[in-house]
């Protein structure tokens, strides 16, 4: 069987569930990917699916849509037009609201 490419590794962990973000140098490989049709696809699907998480999953949707925005600022021209067809969705944030143990997470708290 064949190795996990080392991108879909960084994607998992540029949206995982742990209390940390991920470096620049690791995103930038995520944009630089996004010039591949085929890497372009597989990024941008998984980054729309952790994007319509449930709210308790706040963290994963709150690192997508950093990824997000990094991806606009240095990949591909076609990031640009994908979250703007898909903008709907992004705007959904806009009154996010989840309780996590008390504190509010709806604003990107850690």
């Amino acid at each position: 069987m064949f190795a996990e490419a080392p991108y879909r590794t960084i994607l998992k962990e540029a949206t995982s569930n742990e209390n940390w973000n991920i470096s620049n140098s690791k995103l930038q490989v995520l944009a630089d990917h996004t010039y591949n049709w085929d890497d372009y696809n597989i990024i941008m699907k998984h980054l729309w699916a952790k994007v319509a998480s449930k709210p308790k999953d706040w963290r994963r949707i709150f690192k997508a849509l950093n990824c997000m925005d990094y991806l606009v600022k240095n990949g591909a021209p076609r990031v640009v037009q994908d979250i703007k067809d898909e903008l709907y969705k992004i705007r959904e944030f806009q009154t996010f609201s989840f309780n996590e143990n008390g504190q509010e997470r709806g604003q990107g708290g850690k």
